[in-house]
């Protein structure tokens, strides 16, 4: 993978995700259903019960974790050695814990719902994206650190 590919990845996904989660939470606080064209599957999945959490819209919830996410990962960019590493792993633990949420989510979607959100599935993709590379990137960097010098 190209260095500035993998310097760039990470943010460039985020801001996908922080802009995809922003768009639904504004159409969910707004009272509006997001387009999907001919299928209504959005309509349904957002205006499900489990399109809230305590009154807030899930998709709040992905916005503010892709804002931190984003923020680290765009320092990250500077950082090196040690302080790179671990702000890897933070951004790693952040995206695992949204990737099980949102495989709960999408399990909702398929499993109870019978109703797919293109958009929810944007998100989720964006997600697993991230993590395949963050995993990649703590893998290289372990083997790494183990190389004899």
């Amino acid at each position: 993978m190209s260095a500035v590919l993998n310097k760039w990845a990470v943010p460039v996904l985020a801001a996908l995700g922080l802009a995809d989660s922003t768009y639904l939470s504004v159409l969910h606080w707004m009272g509006e259903i997001p387009p999907c064209g001919d299928y209504h599957g959005c309509a349904e999945v957002n205006t499900s019960t489990f399109a809230e959490i305590f009154g807030v819209p899930t998709a709040a919830f992905g916005m503010v974790l892709s804002a931190v996410v984003l923020g680290i990962s765009l320092w990250r960019i500077r950082a090196e050695g040690r302080g790179r590493f671990s702000a890897t792993l933070v951004i790693y633990a952040l995206v695992l814990s949204e990737a099980l949420f949102m495989a709960y989510l999408t399990g909702i979607e398929f499993l109870v719902l019978h109703a797919v959100c293109y958009w929810c599935l944007g998100m989720t993709t964006t997600v697993a994206v991230m993590l395949v590379l963050l995993m990649r990137d703590i893998w290289v960097t372990a083997v790494a650190s183990e190389a004899p010098a």
